[in-house]
This record gives structure tokens, sequence and C-alpha cells, in this order.
């Protein structure tokens, strides 16, 4: 096969997956419609108006984020549905649960990412959800009418997320620099505008810093030079736990050792998720929780280096 071969079917099998999330995303919604839950597609298709009718881009998940009061609901729809969780989040404490969770249907492939809130976002989820929702704007996705977030919303979103994901992880810098450069001054002001109101300025500011074209936007738009330690973390993607020593360095001493327990034996399915061989018996469960300790004490030398390293970035800024 040829290179110019290769090529054409990496294009002919991109356009096939994007089709079969689409069409599984595409259910998820209107399955959610139904039972009266409001949705908002975050990325995919929401973001195709920046990218080239032409480009081979690929997407693995469909991403959709639902009010955080009916997060129990479109649960159970997704189980209705077939899809299964991806991580087991039983007897997970509020403070470790990731801002969305993924689910898998094993018949056809379909994987959806269910948000209750967004990434480096401050403000309470629900009065996010509320500001955003009254902004929004509709596409057609595999034959539905899917609500997504309306352009400014967009531009500030794939900014937190390659915040959150940071310089070395290549999952958000793209949809970013595509933002960058389809998207007008009057819409990356209205993002500012929206960050400010979000409480998700030192993301936002981060985010668009980690390229030139939107360093050189944020200094013309007039973004500040927000910083704080959690947005610096995600943008140098961190090493394991120097995030969980900013956590700590928050909160009181009695907090500090109820967090640090919790780390050290976590609930068992977070266990079987971190250690997959945990997975396949009791017995190695059991090896899964004599090695988490062992894991943590062998990264939090590099995990406080990171988070040092961060604090005297942020702190030299102010």
């Amino acid at each position: 096969m040829t290179s110019e071969e290769s090529r054409r079917r990496a294009r002919v099998d991109a356009v096939v997956w994007n089709l079969r999330i689409d069409a599984a995303t595409a259910e998820v919604v209107a399955a959610l419609r139904e039972r009266g839950v409001d949705s908002l597609l975050l990325k995919g298709p929401a973001l195709a108006d920046w990218y080239p009718a032409d480009s081979p881009r690929t997407y693995v998940d469909g991403d959709i984020w639902v009010s955080p009061a009916l997060v129990g609901v479109a649960e159970a729809v997704l189980r209705e549905l077939d899809f299964d969780p991806m991580q087991d989040e039983r007897g997970m404490p509020g403070w470790w649960v990731e801002h969305a969770s993924g689910w898998r249907r094993a018949r056809d492939g379909g994987v959806v990412d269910l948000h209750r809130r967004l990434q480096g976002v401050a403000l309470e989820p629900a009065a996010t959800w509320e500001m955003l929702w009254s902004q929004r704007d509709s596409i057609t996705v595999a034959g539905v009418g899917v609500d997504r977030l309306g352009e400014a919303a967009r531009a500030l979103y794939v900014t937190l997320h390659a915040a959150h994901h940071g310089a070395k992880d290549p999952r958000g810098l793209p949809h970013l620099q595509a933002a960058l450069a389809a998207a007008d001054r009057g819409t990356w002001e209205r993002a500012l505008e929206l960050a400010t109101a979000l409480d998700a300025l030192a993301s936002f500011s981060t985010g668009l810093r980690l390229v030139p074209v939107g360093a050189e936007l944020a200094a013309r738009i007039g973004v500040p030079d927000a910083r704080s330690v959690t947005a610096a973390l995600h943008a140098a993607s961190p090493p394991p736990v120097a995030l969980g020593f900013e956590q700590l360095a928050g909160t009181s001493w009695s907090r500090r050792l109820a967090i640090i327990a919790r780390k050290l034996f976590p609930p068992p399915g977070f266990v079987r998720h971190w250690w997959p061989p945990a997975a396949r018996n009791r017995r190695l469960l059991l090896v899964g929780y004599l090695y988490r300790p062992l894991w943590l004490l062998l990264r939090a030398p590099a995990g406080h280096r990171a988070w040092r390293e961060a604090r005297r970035e942020v702190n030299s800024s102010r």
C-alpha cells in the first residue's frame, strides 16, 4: 500500500468512526430530551465550523454536558441505552470525582463523555449551566437537532480544555488553534467577558498563552495575566500527585488527613480502574491496595517539585 493509499484509508476510517460517534451522540441527546434533560454538545461536530470541510480529524467520543441537577437522570438514560460506565465511581468523594465520566457501549463501540461541570470554572456548576445554556445555538448531528455552546462560549471552552490538558497533551491544543484561526476578535472579547463572569480567568488566561498566537491575542484584547497554581500545574502537564499537593495546601490539617487517607485507600472501583490487573480477581485487588501507597510514595518527590515550581511561578507574577 502506497503512502497516498494509506492516507486515503486513514481519512475513510476517520469519517466512518466519526459517523459512528455522531450516531451514538444523536441517539443519546434524543433520549435525554425525551426524559426532559437538556444537554449541550461540547466538542466533536460542535466545533466543525472552525475546521476545513475536508479535515481528517477524528474525535473519540461525544462530549455531552447536562445540568448538574440532572446528572443522575442522564446516567439512568445512558444505562437504558446499554452504555456502561468506564469507571466505577461508587464511594468516590465529591472532591475527587472528575468533571466528566466516560460511558461505552459494547455492541457498537459508541463512547460518550457525560460532563457534570466545566474544567477551570470556579462559579457554582448550576449557575454556570444557566448562564451558558441561555446563549446556546443549534446544529444537526446524524439527523437530530443538537444544542451546543454559543460561539463565544465555545471559544472559552476550548481554551479551558487546552489549559486543563496542558501544552504536552495533544487533546487540547488543536481545538484552541482552530478557534484562534477562525473566530474573530469580537468573539474572543465576548469569551473574555464570559471567563470573568464565570470566575474562569486564571484558566482562560493560562490556556490562551499556551500558544504564541493566543498570547498575542491575549495582549490585544487585554486578557489579565491571571494565574493560579492549579491552572499553572494543568498547563504544564504535571506528573502524578502534583495537583494533590495543591489540594492539601488549601485546607485544614484534619481535612488533609482525611484526603490522604482516601488517596491511600480509595474505593475498589477506583483501584480497578487505576491499576487494571486489580479488576481480574480479589487477590489482585488486594495487591492493588498494597501497591497504591508505594506508587504514591515513588511519585511524591517529582510531584512535590512540580507543585513548588508552579507556586514560585504564580507568586513571582503577583
